[in-house]
């Protein structure tokens, strides 16, 4: 197993906005960045373009807005994950105009280059189940509700105190799992806000010290890059 603990050097400050960024590296390829934000209320992400990227986002605290270029709206929150896929160029804007807010951003290339964007929006009304992981994000042959263009598994989990669970695991998969709030650990080690943990295949049974939120990411040890 791979520890990556949360370093001050992984620490960005842009006025009202504190980005804690992460690289998985090569062993685990199309996932190239990482990133937990804080924002503070009326924090604001212009319009700007991204292309040939799959970008998920996930808010645990608080509320954040897309605004798309033509004009629509979503607003995300804990219910609500998204990922645009920016295909041959996309143009948005996000922002934070009600609370202070925690979200993570994740890139992931996809296998092929171009194509039309579209951006997709998952929603669960009745919020995290507890102690159970949710598929939130996958290939687009698998029962995911947010797909993606490449051979990438996303689910999330609210884990109790006290509790175990098995962390996901697809043989020929890879699997990096980040702590977002809480304490947990997995096997023997002991895991704080903002630390990661990887393995080249299945992780340890994973338990809450405190309540805790976790995403994982299992990435095929075979895919493709454009």
């Amino acid at each position: 197993m791979n520890v990556m603990r949360a370093q001050r050097d992984q620490l960005f400050e842009y006025g009202p906005f504190t980005i804690r960024r992460q690289r998985p590296g090569e062993a685990f390829g199309p996932l190239t960045i990482i990133d937990q934000m804080s924002l503070k209320m009326d924090a604001r992400i212009p319009m700007h373009s991204r292309q040939d990227e799959e970008i998920f986002s996930y808010v645990w605290r608080g509320s954040a807005q897309h605004l798309a270029e033509n004009g629509d709206k979503t607003a995300l929150n804990a219910k609500r994950a998204m990922v645009v896929s920016a295909g041959s160029g996309v143009r948005y804007e996000e922002s934070a105009p009600f609370v202070e807010t925690e979200m993570l951003q994740a890139y992931i290339r996809p296998a092929k280059s171009g194509g039309a964007p579209r951006t997709l929006d998952f929603t669960r009304v009745d919020g995290l189940p507890l102690n159970a992981w949710t598929l939130l994000a996958g290939p687009e042959t698998s029962d995911a509700p947010l797909p993606l263009g490449q051979e990438v598994f996303i689910y999330d989990l609210k884990v109790e105190r006290g509790a175990q669970v098995e962390v996901p695991h697809l043989a020929g998969y890879s699997t990096w799992l980040t702590l977002l709030d809480g304490i947990i650990r997995v096997g023997d080690e002991r895991l704080m806000p903002g630390d990661s943990i990887s393995e080249q295949g299945a992780l340890p049974v994973l338990r809450g010290e405190r309540d805790a939120t976790v995403i994982a990411f299992l990435v095929s040890d075979g895919v493709t890059l454009v």
